[in-house]
């Protein structure tokens, strides 16, 4: 994402995503599954997409634009302890004392993995780090609300209004913040790295984020996000040949304690 924001404009990036991921998704639904949605939960699912699509991408990609990419992974992680208040707070979910104990802890465990144990937040831009902590609640509250819908529906329909809905609502930013000859001047690289984050971080992982919130919650899936500095540190290292310190292997053995203890609560 950050090297593709080099070539391209933030509204053009989140656009070509998401139409294409819902294109995509609407296909696998129409083959496999069922279009029909009724009418009395087309306004939760619109919701959703507004949400956890228009308004989450635009936050989250103009923050990683505006300010650093360790600001953004740390504070975006804040999401499981928003995640945990607010399905309490709805009535969906407990946050009892042992799944409070794990967030805090894997919240900490990803602030010594992302700052290499330095405990430094880098001082970026306050507009960036202030659009990364909307992000973080938008992500938090999109969990949350798609568990009542995804009691009647499957994930891969809700994934899938949700996105579209989302796509469509986003719209009205094309005229006034995207430039089309972008997608001209792409380098190869980039169309590569695109169609993967359309594939992958798009179709693949929203499919199976709202199939583990139909399994085990909202509140157990979203401490998962605690995982994800813990891969990219391995993948840094197996693929950029980047080095990886004491302190990153002790934080990922506090998230995966954290992510233990979400689970037995």
């Amino acid at each position: 994402m950050k090297f593709l924001l080099t070539e391209v404009s933030p509204v053009n990036l989140i656009f070509f995503r998401f139409f294409f991921g819902s294109i995509l998704l609407f296909l696998l639904l129409f083959f496999f599954e069922d279009v029909k949605m009724p009418a009395r939960d087309l306004l939760h699912v619109a919701f959703l997409g507004l949400v956890g699509i228009t308004l989450y991408q635009f936050l989250f990609t103009y923050a990683l634009k505006s300010t650093s990419v360790t600001n953004v992974s740390i504070i975006i992680n804040s999401a499981p302890l928003y995640g945990g208040v607010l399905s309490s707070l709805l009535g969906f979910e407990k946050f009892n004392g042992k799944r409070a104990l794990g967030a805090i802890a894997g919240f900490f465990g990803v602030f010594i993995i992302i700052t290499k144990g330095n405990f430094f937040l880098d001082t970026g831009d306050t507009t960036g780090n202030l659009l990364a902590v909307g992000a973080s609640f938008l992500w938090a509250l999109y969990t949350i609300l798609s568990k009542p819908l995804l009691d009647r529906h499957s994930p891969l329909k809700v994934t899938t209004f949700s996105m579209i809905i989302g796509s469509i609502l986003f719209l009205p930013f094309i005229p006034f913040y995207s430039d089309p000859e972008e997608y001209v001047r792409l380098s190869v690289t980039g169309w590569v790295i695109l169609v993967c984050t359309v594939i992958f971080s798009v179709v693949v992982a929203f499919f199976l984020w709202y199939r583990a919130v139909s399994r085990i919650g909202p509140s157990r899936t979203i401490i998962y996000q605690y995982a994800i500095p813990v891969f990219a540190a391995v993948f840094a290292w197996l693929l950029l040949g980047e080095r990886i310190y004491f302190s990153q292997v002790a934080g990922a053995a506090i998230v995966f304690s954290s992510i233990w203890l979400a689970r037995r609560s």
